[in-house]
């Protein structure tokens, strides 16, 4: 950005900006964009008489899986299913079939299936048939992950794809409002099919790259025919399919900008100004559909919310771009290039506006918790990114005082400060690239199903009536569960006491006491196996526990079932 046209703009840019930093940190709520499991049968952790027919998985949203995206490994580790993953009714239920389920001891599950936002997602769990056992499961069972290879080409695809966008975007929007005259211009020309033509190579490399990416292969199965069907099929698939039908047209429409004579161009400008809005509106769609804005809280919202910010952002820095050619290579003469850069500044502010007000609304309802900033890796890459657009920012308004102060007039005044803004500007775009490949942080945030452990005291009144109690419930989630417990004296030694009883109750629901069927598997210790807790949420474990004929007390520990 640059000379602007008078302190008032330069104000009320410094005024969004503040406004932007406020609305940032405010608001919370509950959402995800990534697929999250929500529950598997049988259980995680879930000791069961015999092994189950298949194994199913229920996710938060719709998912794709691959043939062999659900993995089951005996307690021997050799692969007992029937490796022919499938949905099971749903499309956010997934399962495979079991084939040999005649071992006793724990089994490992390894999944990985492609969320709703074209991200791929990946875990495991296990379970235990007759009695728990080593898991002898694969290492690479419970983080499988892409090819690396497959995922830097991946990345620099999407880059590619995005920054191509922002030129092709800004330089046209910046001919056809700022430089009318920079039509003519070959350079210019050339600045805008190198957007066209990136934008279509980056889509094309997403397009192979998706299913190996996806599904963690090789990039030797990058032109796999069947890959490649299933990703024509999916959103994502679907999005860069019309992406490649918009810059068909857009394609046309370059040609014809580039080539109208001056006598068509003066005439027909308007005209060319709305097919070009029609068309960057179109392109921000295919980007928009495909990703995080598409699922979660509030997609009515969040999709336009979300076309907005990209057309902004690339009339703001593919303007930017364009600008920085003109001052490099003169396309015409001083005065005009002058009022060329007093035409984008209000154009770069309203853009900021629309990207403060967008990028408040997308980073709450992607991060919704104040913790989530620095607690995941979205929210630190969203950190980064609101640093750099303030950098950005404080250098477009440091540019601009100096060249109203110093030579307004004088085109040459405007490159070095411009060209420090496109610096910055193309490390926001690499940033805004990795968030938009980052797992949002509601959903790195929200917990799943997980061993819970807790410490209880107790004391009895009577002599040697103190000590504490170690409870273990796993997986804590609706369904069975596995619940130890270890009674302990004051010194933390294993003791026997005359009477021990444990009861669950759920109180927001009504919903009990339960009691927990116990069984004495050693001193002090005991154990409950497959204990049903019918729903999920905080629920009271009161465990009563009697050291003599007279000393009695029940304490109580809340434990979070998932």
């Amino acid at each position: 950005m640059t000379a602007a046209p008078g302190r008032r703009a330069l104000r009320a840019t410094l005024l969004v900006l503040a406004s932007g930093w406020l609305v940032l940190f405010a608001g919370s709520g509950a959402a995800s964009a990534h697929a999250a499991l929500d529950s598997t049968d049988p259980a995680q952790g879930v000791v069961l008489p015999t092994a189950p027919a298949q194994i199913s998985l229920t996710f938060s949203e719709s998912v794709q899986v691959a043939a062999d995206g659900v993995r089951v490994f005996g307690p021997d580790g050799t692969e007992v299913d029937a490796g022919q993953a499938t949905h099971l009714g749903p499309a956010s239920t997934v399962g495979v079939g079991l084939r040999d389920g005649r071992q006793q001891g724990t089994y490992t599950v390894s999944w990985r299936v492609i969320s709703a936002d074209s991200h791929p997602v990946s875990g495991a769990f296990t379970f235990s048939v007759g009695h728990a056992s080593p898991s002898h499961g694969p290492a690479s069972a419970a983080s499988a992950q892409a090819n690396t290879t497959v995922s830097v080409l991946y990345a620099i695809a999407r880059g590619l794809a995005f920054a191509a966008f922002a030129v092709l975007v800004g330089s046209v929007g910046f001919v056809l409002a700022c430089l009318p005259s920079a039509q003519r211009s070959r350079a210019m020309r050339l600045v805008m099919f190198t957007g066209w033509a990136g934008s279509i190579a980056g889509a094309l490399g997403c397009l192979i790259l998706q299913g190996p990416y996806g599904y963690g292969l090789g990039a030797g199965h990058a032109f796999d025919a069947d890959l490649v069907q299933q990703v024509l099929g999916s959103r994502l698939g679907v999005a860069l399919q019309a992406r490649l039908l918009v810059l068909c047209l857009a394609g046309v429409y370059l040609t014809l900008l580039s080539s109208a004579s001056a006598t068509a161009w003066r005439g027909w400008r308007w005209t060319f100004g709305g097919a070009g809005a029609v068309l960057a509106i179109g392109l921000a769609v295919t980007w928009s559909a495909a990703d995080h804005a598409a699922v979660g809280l509030q997609p009515a919202i969040a999709l336009p919310a979300d076309v907005a910010h990209l057309v902004a952002m690339g009339l703001w820095l593919g303007g930017l771009a364009a600008l920085l050619l003109t001052l490099v290579r003169p396309i015409a003469d001083g005065p005009a290039l002058v009022t060329a850069a007093r035409r984008f500044s209000p154009i770069a502010a309203g853009s900021v506006l629309v990207l403060v007000g967008t990028g408040s609304y997308q980073a709450w309802r992607q991060l919704g918790t104040w913790s989530a900033w620095l607690s995941t890796g979205y929210g630190r890459l969203l950190l980064i990114k609101v640093l750099l657009v303030g950098c950005l920012l404080a250098a477009a308004a440091l540019s601009r005082r100096w060249v109203r102060r110093r030579s307004g007039t004088n085109p040459r005044a405007l490159r070095r400060s411009v060209l420090a803004e496109a610096g910055l500007a193309v490390v926001v775009l690499s940033v805004t690239a990795l968030l938009v490949e980052a797992e949002p942080g509601r959903t790195a945030t929200a917990a799943p199903p997980g061993p819970v452990h807790r410490e209880v005291g107790y004391d009895t009144g009577g002599p040697g009536g103190a000590g504490r109690v170690e409870v273990d419930v796993n997986p804590a989630a609706g369904g069975p569960n596995t619940v130890g417990l270890s009674i302990e004296d004051s010194a933390g030694r294993p003791r026997d006491v005359p009477e021990f009883h444990a009861k669950l109750t759920l109180p927001a629901r009504g919903i009990g006491p339960l009691e927990i069927p116990l069984r004495r598997t050693g001193t002090g210790d005991y154990t409950a196996a497959a204990v049903q807790i019918p729903a999920a949420g905080s629920w009271q474990l009161a465990l009563t526990v009697r050291t003599s004929d007279l000393d009695e007390t029940t304490v109580a520990t809340t434990i979070e079932i998932r």
